[in-house]
């Protein structure tokens, strides 16, 4: 009896720490999943094991941050839990203005990052899809844009979960650092996957500069669709297939576009006086 109890309590003492930190629970299962990944692959990548991760799993630590912010929300509030996580992709009606931002911003940064590079002396870096059929080049983009929508969800809980709540309480501009630590975090692992040559290349002080910068633009544009998570899905994946298609992975013309992010999101501080259009956005209503 003693140990039902105990059991009981324990069971009880779990789930009242989930609904009262329901952001960090999320963290906390979103980061066991994905690094129960991403270690293995960094700690094989560097000959310390010798059973290589299968490619398949590589896309569970896409799925980690939604699943995560599922279990959390289902757990304390049910349906409308999920409802929380996933209605506002129901946020479309937007202006196609937004779309277009969504797709082909990141690019325009990207290709303006080597122009600044080549400007200031530094060699033409390759270009994957220099020389290719602009047809092939658009399939290719809307192929990888539609994969990596399905495949990553980070924005559930960066932009979608912890933004609204963060940004409710601190304001945006505080919500911008409290987001970009556990961003650039999740992705540590990845700085040892020799595999990837991007991470190694840049290293993490300027990954975790561009991702300062990168947020700060992520959050205007949440907040000026009205909280959608249709824009900033989009944006994400377009920012991860453009570094495919456009970028050799050195660290040169990356250090430029760094900068030109950084212009771009000090405007946008400026511009709205350190609001990035937080009263524009959907009002967070916390569940259960």
């Amino acid at each position: 009896m003693t140990t039902i109890s105990t059991k009981l309590s324990t069971d009880n003492g779990k789930l009242t720490f989930v609904k009262r930190n329901p952001l960090l629970s999320i963290y906390i299962l979103m980061f066991i999943m994905a690094w129960s990944v991403m270690i293995p692959q960094a700690l094989y990548s560097q000959g310390i094991t010798s059973t290589p991760v299968p490619e398949i799993l590589e896309i569970f630590t896409g799925w980690a941050p939604g699943i995560a912010a599922l279990i959390v929300f289902t757990v304390i509030a049910g349906r409308s839990g999920i409802r929380e996580v996933f209605g506002r992709f129901l946020i479309w009606r937007i202006g196609f203005m937004w779309y277009l931002v969504g797709m082909f911003l990141l690019a325009g940064i990207i290709l303006g990052g080597i122009g600044l590079h080549v400007l200031f002396g530094g060699a033409m870096p390759a270009i994957p899809v220099a020389g290719e059929p602009i047809w092939e080049i658009a399939l290719t983009f809307l192929v990888l844009i539609l994969m990596l929508s399905v495949f990553n969800t980070e924005e559930i809980v960066w932009r979608g979960i912890a933004l609204p709540r963060l940004q409710a309480r601190y304001g945006a501009l505080a919500a911008a650092i409290l987001i970009a630590i556990p961003e650039v975090a999740l992705h540590l692992p990845l700085f040892w996957v020799t595999e990837n040559p991007f991470y190694k290349n840049v290293g993490v002080p300027w990954f975790l500069a561009f991702s300062v910068a990168a947020i700060v633009i992520y959050i205007y544009v949440f907040n000026m669709t009205k909280g959608s998570l249709i824009i900033v899905t989009i944006m994400h994946a377009s920012q991860n297939t453009w570094s495919n298609l456009l970028s050799d992975n050195s660290a040169g013309p990356f250090h430029f576009t760094v900068i030109l992010t950084w212009a771009i999101a000090l405007a946008l501080i400026v511009i709205t006086r350190g609001q990035l259009g937080q009263q524009i956005s959907e009002p967070y209503r916390p569940t259960g």
